[in-house]
């Protein structure tokens, strides 16, 4: 499925419930659009007033299935910022619609974007951009991931989820997506009284037994970079599937539903 690709930061602002607006390139837009696949950021750069910033952080996204998710650590609030949902391919452009963030469920939101497709993956400029009380252009530089596509790919919903820590979490959701060989996961819950936001991306590879062995990229988990989890799981069917894993030594059967 070709795509027009949207912006990471622009998705922050959409996470965060603002207006539909429609965002254009600088230049010329692609007309074949994107495939599915994974993508990395590579840098940003904000213009204010005459005044260029330059950023770097790690955020990744994927297209898959008419679905799409980011995650990063937000470098102005210091939380996750995270959005998922449905994507709509409309007069040369990518129609986005939010139906989760790092929150919870999102409705009623819409946003209109425009890329131009690189060699290596794609360019954004989006001019006029409103966050927080400024005003960007911004042009945002993404690379595309190596990966190959699975039965696994598209976007995910916790159904149920069974654990061996008790009372310790509760309200636990996750919204989890596959894409392109890669993966982004977004969880909420409560501890000892207070409301706990986590994402994680990065890489996955799955055996002839099932079993999907995770390598983190990046993650609000402390050490999640680098390390290695196996997932033995079941394709229920084309609409569900259930993972069962270890996490700090303690065993987690969790069931999703696609969106």
């Amino acid at each position: 499925m070709g795509f027009k690709s949207p912006d990471a930061s622009k998705a922050t602002v959409s996470s965060r419930g603002c207006v539909e607006k429609k965002y254009t390139t600088a230049s010329e837009t692609a007309t074949t659009g994107l495939a599915d696949g994974a993508f990395l950021l590579s840098d940003v750069t904000l213009t204010e007033k005459g005044e260029v910033r330059v950023l770097k952080r790690s955020q990744m996204k994927i297209y898959s299935n008419d679905r799409y998710m980011f995650a990063f650590m937000h470098e102005g609030t210091g939380k996750p910022d995270v959005a998922a949902g449905l994507t709509d391919w409309k007069d040369d452009a990518l129609i986005e619609s939010p139906i989760f963030n790092q929150e919870g469920p999102l409705e009623g939101l819409h946003f209109t974007l425009d890329i131009k497709e690189t060699k290596s993956g794609f360019l954004q400029s989006l001019e006029g951009l409103e966050s927080n009380g400024h005003v960007y252009d911004m042009v945002e530089t993404w690379y595309r991931q190596p990966g190959k596509a699975s039965a696994f790919d598209g976007l995910w919903k916790l159904q149920t989820r069974e654990s061996e820590e008790g009372s310790e979490i509760a309200q636990f959701s996750e919204i989890k997506m596959f894409g392109g060989g890669h993966f982004i996961f977004s969880q909420s819950y409560m501890k000892e009284g207070e409301k706990q936001l986590h994402f994680g991306f990065g890489e996955f590879a799955i055996d002839a037994d099932g079993v999907i062995t995770e390598m983190g990229i990046a993650s609000s988990f402390e050490d999640f970079a680098g390390t290695q989890h196996r997932l033995i799981v079941e394709l229920v069917d084309e609409n569900q599937f259930n993972q069962t894993f270890q996490w700090q030594g303690k065993s987690i059967t969790q069931s999703y539903i696609r969106q």
